[in-house]
């Protein structure tokens, strides 16, 4: 998985805490972008934070990416 995130985003921190719960039990590339970098591809505007799932798939929910990390 990976992890897409933004100094000064909000709801950044809560899944950076995510992530640094679930080592060990899943591997979570953490990348740091720009705000305005697009990482969906089919979102107009961009979004952060996002998590790219192993299957291609994006999530895009703070409290979403949270729940999928804590698996």
């Amino acid at each position: 998985m990976r992890l897409f995130v933004s100094e000064g985003v909000p709801g950044c921190l809560p899944v950076l805490a995510a992530a640094g719960r679930a080592r060990g039990r899943a591997e979570v590339l953490i990348s740091t972008v720009g705000p305005e970098d697009c990482v969906v591809p089919f979102l107009t505007r961009p979004k952060v934070p996002v998590l790219q799932l192993d299957s291609g798939n994006y999530l895009f929910s703070t409290n979403a990416i949270c729940r999928r990390q804590n698996l």
